[in-house]
């Protein structure tokens, strides 16, 4: 074995036991379904939710994208016989693309989505369309999403705060749940993504159109909401049980890319990444990560680069 094999093997295994780590922390009663698309490096990389909240309601939270709606139908019938509530934190299709497909399985489910979303939920095929234009194959492998029907949606919802938590996207919101002795926040993407290794990874989630000073806003209202005790979930990736330590992390992670952004607005995207790279103590994972799943982040650090420089030009004009 070479020393580029071994180090990849090393990474792989680190990888492998911070994942395993990351699931068996989890509350009890709370299920992560990983939702690994056919690219390589796309595991655990989108996480849909499921648990049965205090009300006796059995609750998924973000479906994810249609082509992993039997996947993810397949992981529910070994914990449950039913669908009452489908929550969605924002209707990007890797997020929200399956819902109709989902639904229409679970015929007495309710879906409660920003009513700034709902639109694309009902008639899905604009967003489908720009999406297609903005990823082009990266979004063709989610799977075309099919359309909910409108009676499916709820104005109210008894027993979970919502948040309005705008800026990763300005239909976006934070789902709150008492469970257990805490609560549940599904944060969506507004905290960022994480991955569960011996060195830190995280990395905003500030894609085309991202509102920098929006996302701000609502790192604070967050961290205002949290408690001791409380979960923070993701929607990219897992869950930690130091919610404000993390939300603190992902502010601070904010205002050091937008600070450097600001000074390297007129760079490409590609010396920003680099810059960020080398400079930012929250991607020192980035080493570790195993080959695939490297590859994937390089396409994501690049568009959430790119999300924040097209938000200081705009913030100029």
């Amino acid at each position: 074995m070479t020393d580029t094999e071994a180090k990849e093997a090393k990474n792989a295994k680190e990888y492998e036991e911070g994942v395993k780590r990351c699931l068996a922390e989890l509350p009890q009663g709370l299920t992560l379904v990983d939702l690994p698309q056919s690219r390589p490096g796309f595991r655990q990389f989108i996480s849909s939710w499921f648990f049965v909240d205090g009300l006796g309601r059995r609750v998924v939270v973000d479906p994810g994208p249609a082509s992993t709606v039997p996947l993810l139908l397949e992981n529910l019938s070994s914990l449950t016989n039913g669908v009452d509530l489908v929550l969605v934190t924002h209707i990007h299709i890797d997020h929200s693309g399956g819902i109709g497909q989902f639904c229409a399985r679970f015929p007495d489910a309710k879906v409660v989505a920003h009513p700034k979303g709902v639109r694309h939920l009902i008639e899905p095929g604009k967003l489908w369309r720009h999406s297609l234009d903005v990823l082009g194959d990266l979004v063709a492998m989610y799977g075309e999403p099919a359309p909910l029907d409108p009676a499916r949606l709820l104005d109210g919802l008894p027993g979970v705060t919502v948040l309005e938590t705008p800026g990763h996207a300005p239909h976006h919101v934070t789902y709150i749940v008492p469970f257990g002795d805490g609560r549940l926040f599904f944060a969506g993407e507004s905290a960022g993504l994480s991955i569960p290794l011996p060195k830190p990874y995280f990395r905003p989630t500030t894609p085309p159109k991202f509102d920098g000073a929006a996302e701000q806003r609502t790192l604070r209202l967050l961290a205002e909401a949290l408690q001791d005790g409380d979960t923070l979930c993701y929607a990219h990736w897992g869950a930690a049980r130091d919610p404000l330590a993390r939300l603190a992390l992902a502010e601070q992670q904010l205002a050091s890319w937008l600070s450097l952004a600001s000074q390297m607005r007129d760079q490409p995207e590609e010396v920003v990444m680099e810059r960020l790279l080398a400079e930012d103590p929250l991607l020192s994972g980035y080493a570790a990560l195993p080959k695939d799943v490297k590859e994937r982040e390089d396409i994501f650090i690049r568009n959430s680069v790119k999300g924040v420089l097209m938000c200081l030009e705009e913030r100029k004009a």
